[in-house]
């Protein structure tokens, strides 16, 4: 059986939490629902028949009716057996929920909701093959839902039984206050099922490609949301057969965040970086510390509006940026003989730029 394993698409985020142009957040908002696209074609190409959503397919409960219409019509166009969709701590499910009322009128017959805590048996679907979700029903909660399985009485006969939950894992997940639907490893390898399929988690898990026999595995989010989260975006194409199971990591996202910090002693060293940092679906934080010659400290504003035009948005702090002092420098600002003069001509003499930086910066402070 060939299962795409993807959650955490946050369909309907905002990105609100940056002072991004209403443009750029518009775009960003439209790359979610393109991944998922892309998901589908892949998992089409791929010949899949599962296609598993393991939570947060939504960003929020009250996303509105146009987002989950077009989430709906998305996922009907996987061309398999079953799209089973998880609810997760964002979008989770609850008696009278509007948001999964309308996706499930919407759905055509191969979409299955996870709502309950129940085994769910995909022979309907032409899949040999039962789901043991644990929904999320809360934005928070310090207990999991997977413990049900360990005392049901007894399990469909199927040749895949297969986990699908939502939350933490301890030692793998951050989650320092517990309220993340936490999860111990060994409760999950112990409760008799061939894989857990598992979303919350921004990041793939295990990073190691093929990963084979994992019992457990994180899809990460396939488009990445934020600056931190650094990666390319992930899913998993997992394959089982009668002597295990093994996987391919798909990259899957259209905009990448860069978070970077760099100490120069010349802007020069940052052309490789410009050349290379370029691309429209690019966001960019950098941080720059140093100093620079004087000549190239008065242009940096320059230099650094070149370097936002080659990427989609650029947060820039050069606060730590400093000028050269050196002795023109010292002898074109300070009047020969006065006190500033005198003092930081000193103190160049003594070959301590740190210490001569730090006392040029005062006086000029207290020149203004």
């Amino acid at each position: 059986m060939k299962v795409l394993h993807t959650g955490d698409l946050h369909l309907g985020m905002k990105h609100t939490s940056r002072n991004y142009p209403e443009a750029l957040r518009q775009m960003l908002q439209e790359a979610r629902f393109a991944v998922l696209e892309k998901l589908v074609e892949t998992a089409n190409r791929e010949n899949c028949q599962l296609f598993v959503v393991a939570g947060d397919l939504f960003h929020t409960q009250t996303v509105g009716k146009e987002a989950v219409l077009q989430a709906a019509g998305i996922l009907g166009r996987f061309e398999g057996n079953c799209v089973a969709v998880l609810p997760g701590n964002h979008d989770y499910y609850s008696e009278g929920s509007q948001l999964w009322k309308v996706f499930t009128e919407n759905c055509p017959e191969q979409v299955l909701l996870l709502k309950n805590t129940e085994a769910y048996c995909l022979q309907d679907y032409d899949l040999d093959a039962v789901l043991y979700p644990a929904p999320c029903d809360r934005k928070h909660s310090a207990e999991n839902r997977v413990s049900w399985i360990k005392e049901l009485a007894g399990r469909p006969e199927a040749t895949w039984h297969f986990g699908v939950a939502h939350g933490t894992v301890l030692g793998i997940s951050p989650d320092l206050d517990g309220r993340y639907f936490p999860m111990e490893r060994g409760e999950l390898l112990n409760a008799g099922l061939d894989h857990w399929f598992l979303g919350h988690t921004h990041v793939c898990h295990p990073e190691a490609e093929p990963a084979e026999n994992c019992g457990f595995a994180y899809c990460g989010t396939p488009e990445p949301d934020g600056f931190d989260c650094g990666h390319q975006g992930y899913a998993w194409l997992r394959e089982f057969t009668a002597g295990g199971s093994v996987s391919r990591l798909l990259r899957t996202g259209i905009y990448h965040f860069r978070d970077v910090a760099c100490e120069i002693k010349s802007l020069e060293e940052l052309t490789p970086f410009m050349a290379q940092a370029g691309g429209e679906t690019v966001l960019m934080k950098l941080a720059v510390s140093g100093v620079v010659p004087r000549d190239e400290y008065k242009v940096r504003g320059a230099f650094f509006r070149e370097l936002a035009e080659k990427v989609a948005y650029l947060e820039l702090d050069d606060g730590a940026l400093g000028m050269a002092v050196t002795e023109n420098v010292i002898s074109e600002e300070f009047p020969a003989g006065s006190f500033p003069e005198l003092f930081l001509s000193a103190l160049a003499g003594r070959g301590n730029p740190e210490a001569l930086q730090l006392a040029y910066e005062l006086v000029k402070k207290v020149k203004k």
